[in-house]
Formats: C-alpha cells, structure tokens, sequence
C-alpha cells in the first residue's frame, strides 16, 4: 500500500511538471479530443469545454499542405511516435509555433487506443529564425556587391588590355583596306585576333553578370561544371596574375554538369579563391590547384592553395558566423559560413580536407546524370 502511494505520488510530480512547461493533450484513436491541461488552454485561448471532443482542426493554421497531416496520420497510426514542427492558430487568430512529440498508445493488437501530444511553444525561436534568415540574404547580397566592388579597378584594365588590342587592330584593318593589293592572309589574321579578344571580353562580361545576378527562390539548373570554374576564374585571373598567383591546369570531363544556382556557386568559388589571395599572398610559391572529381552522385571542385594549412584551434571555428582571423578592415568572418549556407541551399556542401599538406577546400554539388 505504502509503495502504491509512493508512485501515485511520483506520477503526480512528473505530471505537475509536465504540465509547467509542456502543452499536453489526449486524443483518441479517431483524434478527438479527450483531454488538454491548463497550459494548452492558456496558449491557445480556448477554454477546455471548447476544445474537448473537437479535434485539433480547432487549431489549425492552414499553413501546412494536407499531406503534411496525412504523412503525419499515416505514421502515427502506424503505431509510431511522430516529431516535428506545427504552425498552429488561437482563438484570437494569432498564428503560434510548436515543437511536437506524439505518441500512440497500443491496445494487445498492436493498434492506437488514443494518441498523446506534448508540445513546447517555439514561435520566438522561430522569429528569430526567421530574422536570421533574412539577415543572412542581406549579408549574401551584401557580401556579392562587395566583392564585385573590390573587383571592379581589375575588371576595368582586364577589359581595357583587349579593347586597346581591338581598336588596334581595327586601325590596321583601316590602312590595310586603302592599300591596292589587299593581302588576305594579314586580314585573316587580324580578323581572327579581334574575335579572339572579343570573345575574352564577352567572357569577363558574362562572369560579372553571373556573380551580381539574384533573384529570390530562383530554382536550380542544370549547369556546367567548365562554365562555373571559367566564371570563377575570370573575376579573379587579372588580380592574381598582377600579383603572381597562377592557376594550375586542370582537367574537366566532357559532359559534366550540377544542378544549382551557378551565380550562388560562382560567389562561394570566388569566395574561396580571395582566401587562398590573402593566405598566400606573402609566400615565396603562390598557386592554386582546382582539381574536379565525379562521382556517382555529385560533382567535387577540390580548392588547394600553397598554404601549409589551418591550424586545429582554427578549423573548429571557421565555419562559425562572424568568425575571422583577418583583422576587421580586411573582412566580417562571414565567408565561410555565408558559402556553407549557400551551398546547402543548392543541395550539396563545402568541407575543409584536414589531412592535405596544403589549404583545401571541397565543394560538393549535385551531379545531374546524362540520359
């Protein structure tokens, strides 16, 4: 008798305890309503004879999709336990954020005899997710104009080095043509050094309108892997010759593509290469590897510079927004973690190779396979 009291009186604790900090509720095998403790009337408003023998349509939002709930019946009446995040409405209308946990009860059959919901309130974390997220576009686009701005002195004499080649060229052509005997083969040749320079042109224009496109819930598409590296590059090659860092060679299977959103990636790439500038800027060998790995799945773009590394101290950091080992006129820290969010967006990650003998760098993209 003493040890039943005892364990009433401990399901008693456990219960008041509960009931502080969790919204509870009891429904049956159909989901009606069969119980709600004070804290789900005091959140949602309803008083607990407006709420018993209802179900929870009661509360609903209307901002999830009906298989958001028919996924969620489906399991729980499985006979398995069901978490996730629920936007609900009070009575007032006010929507309310929840983190729910529900558990099936099991007859001798092995089928749900009622079902028991706790809910924890986390609709401020979710406006503070909500600001974050916001905050972290801003700081995208912030971080893009930034890094078009430091490039635009380098992008002005690259595309100023061709246009004087052209409009040289085009002088010649001029003399050339009021000569009697026209000599084709001088014609040809110039003909062809005013495409070449033309096309080097096109390209350096297209990589800057691929790194300052944006557009909200832009979706993903199908791109080539040759086009991302040669955009990257492109933004970057005159202020890394002007200081003697050379890109080394690399090979890029025909026909490889990623699905993603290249000026999102061309941005994390750029990113990237201006790390490995400020790293190696100083050292006696300057270079850069891009080496491009295929698997079955995905797509690598491997960037190794000539650095000896990232100290341990450092690399459990870095990823970490705000997070900078530069002093606060050269940068915010926010490459790395701005890069990671953006590559997780595109459906693939960026992860730093700790056994390299140099700095390096993978990013990893989603492969689109050929039919």
């Amino acid at each position: 008798m003493q040890m039943n009291q005892e364990l009433l009186k401990q399901l008693s604790d456990q219960k008041y305890a509960l009931d502080q900090a969790a919204i509870v509720a009891a429904t049956n095998s159909s989901g009606i309503i069969t119980y709600v403790n004070d804290k789900f009337c005091e959140v949602t408003g309803y008083d607990r004879i407006e709420l018993i023998g209802k179900t929870h349509q009661i509360i609903n939002s209307g901002e999830h999709p009906k298989i958001f709930f028919s996924n969620l019946w489906k399991l729980i009446s499985s006979g398995k336990v069901w978490r996730g995040e629920i936007c609900n409405r009070k009575k007032n209308g006010e929507l309310y954020w929840v983190f729910t946990t529900i558990v099936p009860f099991l007859d001798e059959k092995a089928k749900p005899i009622q079902y028991l919901s706790i809910r924890y309130e986390i609709t401020e974390l979710k406006e503070a997710q909500r600001i974050i997220n916001e905050q972290q576009e801003k700081l995208v686009a912030a971080s893009r104009l930034s890094a078009i701005g430091e490039m635009a002195a380098a992008i002005t004499h690259e595309i100023n080095n061709p246009l004087s080649v052209i409009l040289g060229r085009t002088e010649m052509l001029k003399s050339i043509l009021e000569e009697k005997n026209l000599n084709r083969d001088e014609i040809q040749h110039i003909a062809d050094t005013i495409e070449i320079t033309g096309q080097r042109i096109a390209k350096i224009v297209r990589s800057m309108k691929t790194m300052a496109h944006h557009q909200e819930l832009e979706p993903t598409d199908k791109v080539s892997i040759e086009a991302l590296l040669e955009d990257s590059q492109e933004l970057c090659f005159s202020r890394f010759e002007k200081n003697s860092i050379h890109f080394k060679k690399y090979f890029v299977p025909k026909n490889l593509f990623v699905q993603c959103r290249s000026h999102e990636v061309v941005q994390v790439l750029v990113n990237l290469f201006n790390n490995s500038f400020d790293a190696i800027s100083g050292l006696e060998e300057r270079w850069i590897q891009i080496d491009v790995i295929e698997q079955i799945e995905s797509v690598q773009i491997s960037v190794m510079d000539s650095g000896s590394g990232i100290s341990i101290e450092t690399q459990k950091k870095m990823f970490n927004p705000f997070f900078s080992t530069k002093s606060v006129r050269y940068g915010t820290g926010l490459g790395l973690s701005i890069s990671q969010g953006l590559l997780s967006k595109n459906g693939g990650y960026l992860e730093y190779d700790s056994l390299s003998p140099h700095t390096r760098f993978i990013v990893t993209l989603p492969k689109v396979k050929m039919g």
